[in-house]
This record gives structure tokens, sequence and C-alpha cells, in this order.
């Protein structure tokens, strides 16, 4: 068939599904002219086959068979390897990415991202580490390479080249999604038997990074359930999120925009919310998480002014821009550094960076305000002293 000409490859496609239509999703699944057949056994596997070969030659198809493989432990399909463990990337597409050379322009750093993007299900904050380099692809942004970028990139390679087995889903048993959020961005992973399906994250715009903790977990959780609805359809999942408030979604009323948001969305699956404290929930985001004693149920949170300036400052701090960076692939990866909420601490203490207004904004915050518990040298008029 002629692929130039109009319909022509949803034609094929469909010709195909008819053809193989008894087996379809049962043992055998087809892309156009890729044929996977899948058993549980080398003797079940045979008599697949043999079903195969018979649909495909009543309707007359023909294979070639220097492009056939029969009775493989693994396979490459799609630009992924098929193993029994599940599911893997393609090493010949991430030696691609990895031989990469550093990228000099605008053209060549998208070409990297659309590879390397192809596999961000398979790294964890894959949205959040690629944020420093998608800034460059703005329009108008002039494009200067810096140690930041470099890092980040360098990051992102080494990311694809340690990218774990992802299983393949079983329909048998309950889907689990764990969500988070952060200053910098969200996350989530959707599990099974504490064995990864799928990564998901994407950074914060600046107009989301002013949203409330507690409204950066349902934008999290609004993410999740619209990126796996296909697997939650089926039967009930689990929720599993760090912020209590959300537990009693169902029993509160909806009085902001968010919950009904979220109500709206969540209307017609079977789903149940269990709350995780943030130690327990890492594997929806590498960033660290505060614990939340069980006791509490607060709906708000409070955030001085003074602290959203020094994450603010970050966005200025090569030298936070990398630890940022470092950290949210791996939480780990400079001590005595850690990242909370999208603050980065030393020793557990704010750290400030080298940002100059940031500095003052706190010193004020502290010294002179009735908050810090200073509220300055009071300022004797001229008409006092008379």
């Amino acid at each position: 068939m002629a692929f130039g000409l109009t319909s022509a490859p949803g034609t094929f496609q469909g010709a195909m599904n008819v053809t193989l239509a008894p087996g379809l999703r049962q043992f055998v699944i087809v892309f156009f002219d890729d044929i996977l057949v899948y058993s549980q056994s080398f003797e079940e596997h045979v008599q697949h086959l043999r079903l195969v070969f018979q649909w495909l030659r009543a309707d007359q198809w023909k294979l070639k068979l220097s492009k056939c493989s029969f009775a493989q432990e693994s396979i490459s399909y799609l630009r992924h390897v098929i193993l029994a463990e599940g599911l893997a990337t393609d090493p010949s597409k991430i030696q691609a990415v990895v031989d990469w050379p550093t990228p000099t322009s605008v053209k060549e750093l998208r070409g990297f991202l659309g590879l390397a993007g192809y596999y961000r299900k398979f790294v964890r904050n894959f949205g959040i580490v690629a944020k420093t380099l998608t800034g460059l692809l703005k329009k108008d942004q002039l494009f200067v390479w810096t140690p930041t970028h470099d890092k980040a990139f360098q990051l992102l390679k080494e990311a694809l080249c340690s990218a774990p087995v992802l299983a393949l889903p079983d329909f048998a048993k309950p889907f689990h999604i764990n969500t988070d959020a952060s200053g910098a961005g969200i996350g989530a992973v959707l599990h099974q038997d504490g064995h990864p399906l799928a990564f998901l994250s994407k950074p914060l715009c600046p107009h989301n990074q002013g949203l409330t903790v507690y409204e950066k977990e349902y934008l999290a959780l609004l993410m999740a359930v619209d990126q796996w609805r296909h697997y939650l359809l089926h039967a009930e999942f689990v929720l599993h999120t760090d912020h209590q408030c959300l537990t009693h979604l169902n029993e509160q009323r909806l009085h902001t925009a968010w919950q009904q948001k979220v109500f709206a969305r969540l209307q017609g699956l079977q789903y149940r919310i269990e709350y995780r404290k943030g130690t327990e929930n890492g594997a929806a985001d590498a960033l660290s998480h505060r614990s939340h004693p069980e006791h509490l149920s607060a709906i708000s949170s409070v955030q001085h002014q003074w602290l959203a300036s020094v994450t603010q400052s970050y966005a200025s701090d090569p030298k936070a821009q990398d630890l940022l960076v470092h950290l949210a692939v791996d939480p780990a990866s400079v001590p005595p550094f850690t990242l909370s909420q999208g603050v980065i601490r030393y020793k557990n203490r704010i750290w400030l960076g080298s940002c100059p207004s940031a500095q003052q904004h706190v010193l004020q915050a502290f010294h002179a305000s009735p908050v810090g518990g200073q509220s300055g040298f009071p300022v004797v008029t001229p008409w006092l002293l008379k």
C-alpha cells in the first residue's frame, strides 16, 4: 500500500485489526506492519503462531522471513525492549542519547530533548531536571550554554542509562498512584506491588508556583489521573498522598475551585485516597518531604513572604540551580544539602544562597517586623520633645 495516499495508514491498520481480530490483545498486538505474538510457554507460543499464520494466509498477507524472529525471551518493539520482567529502554536508542554532543544551537537541543523525552516515563523527575534545558527553547531566548545547563544535560544522560525496568500492567491487581508536589514541580508514579509501571513529572510555571501547597497537591492528583485514566477505568485504585487533607475529599463541602475540579474529574472512577507520610512517599518524587503528624488535619498552611522571596532568588543563583538539579534526581547526592518543599536546606537550616536582596528581605522580616519579634527602634519625633 502506498502510504503517500490519503488515509492509507488508517486503512492499513484497520485491515490488520480485522485480520487478527480473533486474537487481538489476547496473545497478539499489531502496529501497522509490526506484529507481536506473546505467550506464557513455548508450547503455547507455537499454537499462537500457527493461528496467526492461518489468519494472515486467509487474507493473503505476505511475511518477509528475514524480518521475522521467533521464540524470543526479549525483543525490541516500537523503540522499547520487552522482557519477562517488564519494559525497558532500547539500548540502541539510549546509546544515541549518551553519545549526543553538547548542543550548540536551539535546533540541536530540541533534537536531544525530543529523543530523550520519548523515555521520560522511565526517568523519575524528568520534567523537573529538564526544565533548565527547556528554558533555552523559549521564543526570543538567547542561547547561552552555561555550566548549569551542562550539568542538567549530563544528569539526563546518566538517568537514562540507569533507567529501571518498568513492570507491565496486570489488570487483575489494583493500581496504586503516589503523588507529590513541591516548589519546583509535581510528580507521580503508577505502580503495582511496589514495582513502578511509569513515572510522571512536570515543572511548575511561575503562575502555578504561587499556588498553595494544598492546591499543588490537587494539581498533581489531576495530572496523574488524566495521564493514566485508561488504566484506572476497570476497577478500584488507590491514591497515596502525603497531604492528609486530601483524604477527606469525599466528606468535605466543595468550597474551592480546585476541590470542584478534582471531584468532577474523579467522577465515574472507583478510588480510595490514603494518607502516607512524606518520608514514606519517596517513590512519587525524589524531593524530600516534611512529615505531618497524624493527629493534625489542617486545611490550609501559612508560608512567610520572606520564604517565597528565597525560593524566587534561586532562579538567578547558578549555585542554587545546580543544587536543585542534583537534589531533584537524588536527594542524597549533595550532603549536607537537602530539598524540602522547594526550599534548599543546609543541615536542616534554610539556605539563603548568594542573592543580596533575599538576604536583606530575611533580615528585615526577623529584625524589623512584629512577626519577627522585634519592632525596630522607635523614631522620636520633634513634637514629643516639647
